[in-house]
């Protein structure tokens, strides 16, 4: 009979999310500076070593949470799998696929905004976080080459614009400082994500298609 490891299986998924739920808590309160590995381990009940056992390191710790929130969960499922990015790959116009870009845009930024903003707003203090930073710009670049590559197949692309340049108009719209700075500002989420995918469509689709 095979050996059925499926209650240790729950038992290291459950130490994972204390650990996850102790750093969430502590990045956003104390910042990634002052959050150590050793605190983080307290408060999930668990030793330093099973954290750096399960994680690596403070930076790579922080990288989990953040992409736990960015996806929602802790479940081995990617964010293209997920509904609403679906969704967008399965919108029959550019209209539509602009503003399901932009409805999972605010999804995404509703759970990892309160972590970026504590988070890139040390950036330059530290070298981990500068290249948390550049880590997760990379990302959103490889996310907007996904979509764009997408939407360049169906020939949606307005005449005169490139692939590249596409890509990094949708990269740039949607980078966290544009939208804080109008959420900040009194803007609903629901205004910020008219706003996104009315600018997508001009900037990549023209104006020959509005919803």
């Amino acid at each position: 009979m095979a050996y059925d490891n499926r209650r240790r299986q729950d038992m290291a998924r459950t130490t994972r999310a204390r650990v996850l739920a102790a750093a969430t808590a502590s990045f956003l309160s104390r910042g990634f500076a002052r959050t150590t590995v050793r605190q983080v381990a307290g408060d999930a009940g668990v030793s330093p070593e099973t954290v750096y056992k399960t994680f690596g390191s403070k930076a790579a710790l922080l990288k989990t949470v953040y992409d736990v929130a960015l996806v929602g969960d802790d479940e081995a499922v990617p964010l293209a799998a997920r509904p609403e990015a679906i969704a967008v790959r399965d919108a029959q116009s550019p209209a539509a696929a602009a503003a399901a870009y932009a409805r999972l845009s605010q999804l995404i930024s509703s759970r990892i905004d309160p972590l970026l903003r504590v988070i890139l707003g040390a950036r330059d203090t530290d070298t981990a976080l500068a290249q948390f930073a550049a880590t997760t710009d990379r990302e959103r670049h490889a996310g907007s080459t996904f979509y764009v590559q997408h939407w360049a197949d169906q020939g949606w692309l307005r005449d005169g614009i490139s692939l590249d340049h596409a890509i990094d108009a949708v990269w740039a719209l949607n980078s966290p400082q544009p939208r804080w700075l109008l959420l900040d500002h009194g803007w609903s989420d629901q205004q910020y994500t008219r706003w996104l995918a009315d600018l997508i469509q001009h900037a990549i689709f023209g104006d020959s298609e509005r919803t």
